[in-house]
């Protein structure tokens, strides 16, 4: 086996450390940190790259720590445990700033932006909300290894809540949901902060049988913890295993004090939904939106990707008006249902493809002083004119991946817009995700 010694000059997108060859290739090896020398075997080769194995570590970053999980290393879920929290956050505000570099030359580099040191988790371990689990032919719940499809079984998550990892024990010793779970190619358990019990989604890999419906029953009747089960699959739509009906159940959080709003705020999603799934965090992300809109009372506001208000409903609060846009008819209901719930009059919320929507609002020169967006992976690619158009003085970018993030922010800086604020968000302490809020205004 050939190795190579490389030092580590920084960790990009992904979570690799950065490093090159003697014969000046760049090598890209996982569970390494800036500044450290290692040995590496070469894995895959590319035409400029190539993908090390780390063999040894002979000269180690101050901030490398024993990771705490048993199970990494394995398990393809975090690639950071291995870094000291202050590190990690270090790494991540490096990242963005890599990639915007990177997007951005130097002589392109648009003036007056900056990018904040990422903002810290309250819980750097047992944060996340809601996990999904894979299920293997022998019924083993676990996670995908690196790059693989491969499950590793486990018995509990670090970054679940407490709550989840102790439901997940409680269903294991249950005769139905080793029967259920035989059917299962995947797991959801979601914790509800209002009941602070646990929901159990079985993704069945055929439709639901009267025996099935016995075995939820059986299992909500006896584990206190439990609150609700459902089934979903491909050839029939989530149904409630408790009551045999395609409801969803309702879960929902109130944050005391936001952003100097003058009241609790209650916000809330559908079993299945999407919602944040660090929510102590959240609290963060919504008031770093809150902050860099910086909305006075007579202005209007259009929220694209609104899911179930998030950022809409505390935002109504200061607005003149808000306009949440979402393709997701259960994200929409939840937005109605917390926006009334919150006694405001000034939103509308509707269901829309979002590039038609900002088509038609274009089209009909409506336009709104601030804008506020918070897409999926994939960013807002050919959006940038109609943004233009949409907008009135400002943008709100909400982004859960940074690359994207840059390849959208270089579109709307060519269109007239000037990047003022870039703060990134750890939503997701231990692995190299970040979500990102950036202020852009328009010249």
């Amino acid at each position: 086996m050939n190795t190579h010694p490389i030092s580590i000059s920084k960790i990009i997108h992904g979570g690799l450390g950065l490093g090159q060859l003697a014969d000046g290739r760049w090598a890209m090896t996982r569970f390494t940190l800036p500044d450290e020398q290692v040995t590496i075997a070469i894995e895959r080769k590319k035409k400029s790259f190539v993908y090390g194995r780390l063999l040894a570590i002979d000269k180690t970053n101050n901030g490398r720590i024993p990771p705490p999980c048993p199970y990494y290393g394995d398990c393809g879920g975090c690639d950071l445990q291995h870094a000291s929290y202050d590190l990690q956050l270090t790494i991540k505000t490096d990242i963005v700033q890599q990639l915007i570099d990177k997007e951005f030359h130097r002589e392109q580099r648009p003036a007056g932006y900056t990018v904040s040191g990422a903002l810290g988790s309250p819980d750097q371990f047992h944060y996340r909300q809601r996990i999904r689990l894979w299920v293997n032919k022998n019924g083993d719940c676990g996670f995908h290894r690196h790059r693989s499809h491969d499950i590793v079984p486990i018995k509990a998550c670090l970054l679940a809540r407490p709550e989840l990892n102790t439901a997940l024990d409680q269903l294991r010793g249950q005769e139905g949901f080793r029967r259920l779970v035989a059917l299962t190619g995947e797991l959801e358990l979601l914790w509800n902060p209002a009941s602070e019990k646990v929901t159990v989604i079985f993704h069945l890999t055929r439709k639901p049988r009267p025996a099935d419906y016995q075995a939820a029953a059986a299992m909500a009747e006896q584990l206190e913890l439990i609150e609700w089960i459902f089934f979903k699959g491909e050839a029939f739509p989530l149904t409630n295993a408790l009551s045999k009906k395609t409801e969803a159940a309702k879960l929902e959080i109130t944050y005391p004090e936001l952003c100097g709003l003058p009241a609790p705020l209650t916000l809330g999603w559908e079993t299945g939904g999407f919602c944040q799934v660090n929510l102590a965090q959240n609290k963060q992300l919504i008031q770093s939106v809150l902050n860099l809109a910086a909305i006075q009372p007579h202005e209007t506001v259009l929220d694209l990707f609104c899911g179930a208000g998030n950022f809409s409903i505390p935002l109504a609060v200061k607005a003149k008006s808000v306009l949440g846009i979402e393709g997701q008819g259960a994200a929409i209901r939840s937005a109605r249902r917390y926006s009334e719930l919150a006694g405001l009059q000034n939103t509308r919320f509707e269901k829309s493809p979002i590039h038609q929507a900002c088509q038609q609002l274009a089209g009909s020169n409506t336009s709104f002083d601030c804008l506020v967006i918070d897409p999926p992976r994939q960013g807002i690619p050919g959006l940038s004119r109609e943004l233009t158009e949409l907008c009135g003085s400002r943008i709100v970018y909400i982004s859960c991946d940074p690359a994207t993030l840059c390849r959208d922010m270089g579109e709307l800086v060519t269109a007239g817009f000037s990047v003022k604020c870039i703060q990134p968000v750890d939503m997701f302490p231990q692995t190299h995700h970040i979500e990102t809020v950036v202020l852009l205004e328009k010249n």
